[in-house]
């Protein structure tokens, strides 16, 4: 995947993340996410080249996403990016700070304010500081996220562009293509058949009609393998 395709998915899921009720969004989500959100989604059988490439680029993403806190009952202090410029706040041994876990426990909801006294006791004064200078707006709203890259928190191909140079990700976290890109190389370069090349090729991908993947197009009922009885008949079990 090049860059510029790279950010290009990177835009498609900021979309999907913060315009739910698109008519893309909803077809993504019945198809590979139905009981989950885009961040837990997984890449699924048989998945689109479309869905490949938004999925890929899902771990750079939560590398550019910061929490906009609302109520704060969905945001974990300590697991979360919700304070610009830290990306986790370190979780210290102590009783009190035990019990916190939702930003929600940092907030008085009925003034909508911090509760400055247990911020100032809790962390560091520097991280203190920051906190209580988060504005928390006068009306009860759900948390959403935004892109930190900008201060407006809109996503921009610029800042995009900005992550993806600076990030030490592992490329093959996220990048498809790295992992069998090797491969490929080898079997191309193989003096064998082309219809063998191709039945190996159709094979790595899953593109083989398993009784497994009939059932998943709803072609068949039963994906039991019909030679030993024993589980389903997909790739790993017929060739394996």
């Amino acid at each position: 995947m090049r860059k510029g395709e790279f950010i290009g998915a990177l835009a498609r899921i900021f979309l999907l993340i913060n315009y739910p009720n698109s008519l893309l969004a909803k077809v993504l989500k019945e198809k590979y996410y139905p009981k989950s959100n885009f961040l837990e989604a997984q890449l699924g059988t048989l998945p689109s080249l479309t869905w490949k490439s938004i999925w890929a680029a899902k771990g750079l993403l939560q590398k550019g996403l910061c929490w906009q806190i609302g109520r704060g009952n969905k945001v974990s202090i300590w697991n979360n990016c919700w304070i610009q410029g830290i990306e986790l706040l370190e979780r210290h041994n102590s009783s009190d700070k035990m019990q916190l876990e939702l930003v929600s426990d940092l907030i008085d909801n009925a003034n909508r304010k911090w509760r400055a006294e247990l911020i100032s006791n809790t962390f560091h004064p520097n991280v203190a500081r920051i906190i209580l200078q988060i504005p928390l707006s006068e009306s009860d709203h759900e948390d959403f996220q935004v892109w930190r890259g900008e201060p407006t928190g809109e996503y921009s191909v610029r800042s995009a562009y900005k992550l993806l140079q600076n990030a030490n990700l592992d490329p093959s976290n996220y990048l498809l293509q790295t992992e069998i890109k090797e491969f490929f190389g080898k079997l191309w370069n193989l003096q064998l058949p082309s219809k063998i090349s191709i039945i190996i090729w159709r094979i790595s991908w899953n593109y083989i009609p398993t009784l497994g993947n009939l059932r998943y197009k709803r072609i068949v009922t039963n994906a039991s393998c019909p030679c030993c009885g024993y589980g389903e008949e997909d790739c790993h079990h017929i060739f394996r």
